[in-house]
């Protein structure tokens, strides 16, 4: 089986399963685990009409371990919602709260980061389509399920969609190293979309040209750069604090 068609542990299979089960071609078991989570997927999915297959092993691709707790899912694709869909989307929304990330290419950071915005409250999050880790198993796991409940837009030219966003009134805040506002003294009130850049480069020139705002993380000691994932826990969160503030 291919990891990338997979998604497995009992919280992520469960949560796709409860919010997308479409998305799911079946649900494997491991013949002799029996547990109170495992009996409830098993009730959902029959539920949803999604077939259950107990199987003595686990045929998977590559030598890497999986803590699969006993449950795996073999999903279709994820589905993303097209580029008008998602506008229309943000449309709906009194003050639209958007992530967009600019060449994450690391899927155990798309997944963090994803966790982090779905905690957050973000109505939706814009990935490029060629510039981006794919949305794999491996990033709803590491998303502890929040992939299956934050609406997500694969935009084939983000400076276009950045574009569209500001003439919306989405006012665009872009993440720099350094020399840009403190997260601190930054206004984001109103309708906003935060941009987070690549783990080695940032943000790239031509997206940078999009961004109304440059906001840096401010440090107490010199170091090179924050993960890309923890630099966007801390900023969305700040984010909450001021409009809860």
């Amino acid at each position: 089986m291919d990891e990338d068609q997979l998604v497995w542990g009992i919280h992520p299979v469960y949560e796709l399963l409860a919010a997308r089960p479409r998305s799911i071609h079946e649900i494997l078991i491991l013949k002799g685990k029996t547990s109170t989570k495992l009996q409830a997927i098993i009730d959902l999915a029959r539920n949803e009409q999604v077939k259950v297959k107990f199987t003595p092993q686990f045929r998977l691709a590559g030598s890497r371990q999986m803590n699969h707790q006993g449950v795996i899912a073999r999903i279709m694709p994820f589905a993303t919602l097209s580029e008008e869909t998602f506008l229309s989307l943000l449309s709906a929304s009194e003050t639209p709260f958007v992530l967009a990330l600019d060449s994450i290419q690391d899927p155990h950071n798309l997944g963090a980061i994803i966790r982090s915005a779905s905690a957050a409250g973000v109505t939706g999050l814009i990935v490029p389509k060629d510039r981006s880790a794919p949305l794999s198993g491996t990033v709803a796991k590491i998303s502890a399920g929040a992939l299956a409940h934050l609406p997500v837009c694969q935009s084939t030219n983000l400076v276009r969609m950045l574009q569209k966003l500001k003439e919306m009134g989405i006012w665009i805040h872009g993440t720099i190293k350094e020399g840009g506002v403190s997260i601190h003294a930054a206004d984001f009130a109103g309708p906003l979309c935060l941009v987070i850049g690549g783990e080695e480069k940032g943000i790239r020139p031509l997206v940078k040209e999009q961004c109304d705002f440059k906001v840096t993380i401010p440090m107490q000691r010199e170091i090179d750069s924050l993960n890309a994932s923890v630099a966007a826990g801390i900023i969305l969160f700040e984010i909450v604090r001021q409009k809860n503030r």
